[in-house]
């Protein structure tokens, strides 16, 4: 059993090393992430980050579970599947 543990150690090692270069990379090469890096669907997404004081200067019309994609993408909105 010690054995199996000693060599479970090193895999665990190896991806924290992993992590750290990938981590150190990322903060040195990496690109810097837009307001919404990830296409998403809801309207947290849609201010600056960091969110100014107001949040939103005119309070949104939220019409479906996705507000943020009906607004970018008019052509698939949510309330077509409702």
């Amino acid at each position: 059993m010690n054995l199996i543990v000693t060599i479970g150690v090193f895999f665990q090692a190896a991806g924290i090393l992993v992590f750290i270069f990938n981590l150190i990379w990322s903060y040195l090469r990496g690109e810097t992430a837009g307001s919404d890096p990830w296409d998403a669907w809801t309207l947290e997404w849609s201010t600056t980050s960091p969110p100014p004081v107001y949040n939103f200067a005119v309070i949104p019309a939220v019409r479906s579970r996705r507000p943020l994609w009906d607004l970018k993408h008019p052509e698939d909105p949510d309330w077509k599947y409702e």
